[in-house]
């Protein structure tokens, strides 16, 4: 299977490049959710968060940083951040969603859920008790 994103990135399929470094690429999605929406993604394939090396996804985030950055130079208040690594993710290659947001822009991209934090207890024991067991090694 061919990935939409190594395409961009080899110059096989046309994409609104924003900004590129020597290692991650900036460019417009096909269906973006605001004004600015922005994907940062690394050259090289990695489909999820889970798979992605921690030196490159620091190489990411710095990138969509430096986009954010500019788009609040540009007049936005602020931006959320957005990764998706289930079965919903469109593109099996790991990237950053950019939303850059204005105050009075009406966009809701954290509704409701109807979950309490309280329904999370055993969840979060858990992750305590993995990260107490991974500082003890």
């Amino acid at each position: 299977m061919t990935c939409t994103f190594c395409s961009i990135c080899a110059g096989e399929e046309e994409a609104e490049i924003v900004n590129e470094t020597d290692e991650t690429l900036a460019f417009a999605p096909l269906n973006p959710i605001s004004e600015g929406h922005i994907l940062v993604i690394p050259k090289d394939h990695y489909e999820t968060i889970f798979d992605i090396p921690e030196s490159t996804l620091c190489t990411v985030v710095k990138h969509t940083k430096i986009i954010a950055e500019r788009l609040q130079a540009n007049g936005f208040d602020g931006a959320n951040l957005l990764h998706d690594s289930s079965q919903h993710q469109s593109v099996p290659h790991f990237h950053l969603h950019i939303a850059p947001r204005r105050s009075d822009d009406g966009l809701d991209l954290w509704p409701e859920s109807g979950y309490e934090e309280s329904n999370f207890t055993l969840t979060y024991e858990h992750i305590r008790k993995k990260l107490s067991d991974e500082d003890s090694e």
